[in-house]
């Protein structure tokens, strides 16, 4: 599939600044009680879902800032291809209409089940998403089909810059879904 670069930095750009948005406004003000409860024995609890999108920004940030800063990455397309797993991988992953169609298994390292954590995990979420956001305002001039990524599953697999953007935020923007339920589905 053919993408603009510009709309697609655009979409991902509001879907991280929404994401920010909600976690301010009604994940971060909630006790510690409601943040810590689980709706189920081997369910995450908020905590635990905004380290794992902190763990997998540990993983993409760093590459994502060597693609941007590289001189050799600068060169300036209006469109780019995405490659079919990488549809695959978003079709699994993104939403549909504020549903999560698929449920997958989560890679060991990414799993942060029963560690222990506290609100410090939202401060780092937020310094990542804003990286996020620095990274979003240089990729207009990077090829976002000729650099690649590695996945955080299987490091072989690499995916172009471009589709590596979009399944990171259409990652965050399931786990969202996820933490908006945990908000709404709490007891009080």
């Amino acid at each position: 599939m053919k993408y603009h670069i510009n709309q697609v930095i655009t979409e991902l750009d509001q879907i991280i600044h929404d994401q920010l948005d909600y976690l301010d406004e009604k994940v971060v003000p909630l006790s510690d009680e409601a943040l810590e409860w689980r709706p189920g024995k081997y369910r995450w609890n908020l905590y635990e879902v905004v380290e794992h999108l902190n763990r997998f920004g540990d993983h993409y940030l760093p590459q994502f800032d060597a693609i941007v800063d590289a001189p050799g990455s600068l060169r300036k397309a209006e469109f780019y291809r995405s490659g079919p797993f990488a549809e695959y991988a978003v079709k699994i992953i993104r939403p549909v209409n504020g549903v999560v169609p698929n449920k997958t298994k989560s890679p060991r390292r990414t799993n942060p089940f029963l560690r222990q954590l506290d609100r410090s995990v939202f401060d780092e979420h937020r310094r990542q998403q804003h990286r996020l956001l620095n990274i979003l305002k240089g990729a207009d001039q990077v090829n976002f089909g000729r650099n690649r990524v590695s996945t955080v599953g299987l490091n072989w697999l690499r995916f172009s810059f471009g589709d590596s953007l979009r399944i990171m935020v259409y990652h965050a923007e399931r786990h969202y879904i996820q933490i908006d339920n945990l908000v709404h589905r709490r007891p009080d």
